[in-house]
């Protein structure tokens, strides 16, 4: 599994590497099962997704080489899944990002709905497309998102991984660095909270503006950027984390911290 996103009824959203199908969970119920709610086409992946209106998402689909952890060149969209609609969800494909490295993360841009910002691992920038008019430039770049530099060369080759926006800033991992960094919005200095924690996944922002961070092989790590802590708080159990959320109940978010794994 790959990314996940909690919608208002509790329901979670869950991408998988392994299949362009997204997947639904309700951990509410009392024998929890993963189910299929739609499949898209000329893909053989999901991966970041974020909720952009209420009810509203969109997902990254594309086609790619799980063992080179490359894209095929032109392979990479953004589709809308929209829940608000009685029965199957209305999908709808918004935007295409041709010039892709490798489009992982996903998430909304605080303020404007019609934006969500893409993480590119393989270029290292963070890409805005506009699901309404299918427009895509890159939104932010700097050395901190490349892979360039990374203190570990046997990890994979991929730079920023997972983001998020909150507070006017963008917050976002670089697996082959090991590094979790925020640039302001608007553009300006990358500061940097740790280094050489691991390959980091994806991550969820808490309520405090803390990040729980997926850490390979098993670990999830809390930083508060606040106060520059960083604390590891579960070792080893995890199988290979990909990403973190945080559940939600009538729209509020819970206390529950949601995890997928890879194993």
């Amino acid at each position: 599994l790959e990314n996940l996103a909690a919608r208002a009824s509790s329901e979670l959203l869950i991408t998988s590497t392994s299949f362009p199908t997204l997947f639904t969970l309700d951990p509410t119920a009392k024998n929890p099962t993963l189910t299929g709610v739609v499949t898209f086409p000329n893909a053989n992946a999901l991966l970041g997704i974020g909720e952009i209106r209420p009810d509203v998402f969109a997902v990254v689909a594309a086609e790619i080489n799980t063992t080179t952890l490359t894209a095929t060149p032109g392979s990479a969209f953004i589709w809308t899944v929209d829940f608000t609609v009685s029965g199957t969800p209305k999908t709808t494909q918004a935007a295409s990002i041709p010039q892709a490295g490798l489009a992982n993360g996903l998430c909304a841009l605080p303020g404007n709905p019609d934006v969500v910002l893409v993480a590119d691992s393989v270029l290292g920038v963070a890409w805005g497309a506009n699901v309404r008019t299918g427009a895509v430039s890159v939104f932010l770049e700097d050395v901190a998102m490349t892979p360039i530099g990374a203190s570990d060369p046997d990890a994979p080759p991929l730079g920023i991984n997972g983001l998020h926006a909150q507070g006017g800033e963008l917050y976002f991992t670089n697996s082959q660095r090991g590094t979790f960094s925020r640039i302001p919005l608007a553009g300006g200095t990358v500061q940097q909270f740790a280094t050489d924690l691991g390959l980091l996944d994806d991550f969820a922002l808490d309520g405090e503006g803390r990040a729980w961070l997926a850490t390979n092989p098993g670990s999830l790590t809390l930083i508060d950027p606040a106060t520059n802590a960083e604390l590891v708080v579960v070792n080893t159990t995890l199988n290979e984390p990909s990403s973190a959320a945080f559940g939600r109940v009538g729209g509020n978010p819970t206390k529950t911290l949601f995890v997928t794994t890879r194993g």
